[in-house]
C-alpha cells in the first residue's frame, strides 16, 4: 500500500492510493500539498510503526490480557496488605 501526492499543472494538488494494481485517485483537487496530505491520510491512515493493525480479535485478545494482568497485579496487592493487617495484630 502506498499514497502518493503531487502538483498538477493547473497548481492544485492530489493524491492517489495504491495496492497492488489497484489505483484509487482523489476526487478533488487540493490548494496544498499539506491539505492533500491530510484527505488522503483521512481516507487511508498510515500503517503505525507497529506493522500491520491488529485484527478485532487481536484486539479483543489484548483487552482480556490487560484486564487478567491488572486483576493478577490487585490481587496480590490486595494479598499484601492483608498479609500486613494480619501481622500488625500480633499475628
Amino acid at each position: 500500500m502506498r499514497v502518493e501526492v503531487w502538483r498538477q499543472p493547473n497548481g492544485y494538488w492530489r493524491w492517489a492510493y495504491y495496492e497492488g494494481n489497484t489505483c484509487l485517485l482523489s476526487n478533488s483537487e487540493y490548494t496544498s500539498e499539506e491539505a492533500a496530505r491530510h484527505s488522503a491520510d483521512t481516507a487511508y491512515p498510515p500503517p503505525s510503526g507497529d506493522g500491520e493493525p491488529r485484527s478485532r480479535t487481536g484486539r479483543l485478545l489484548s483487552r482480556w490480557l490487560e484486564r487478567f494482568l491488572l486483576a493478577v497485579v490487585a490481587r496480590r496487592l490486595l494479598r499484601r496488605v492483608r498479609l500486613r493487617r494480619g501481622h500488625g495484630r500480633g499475628g
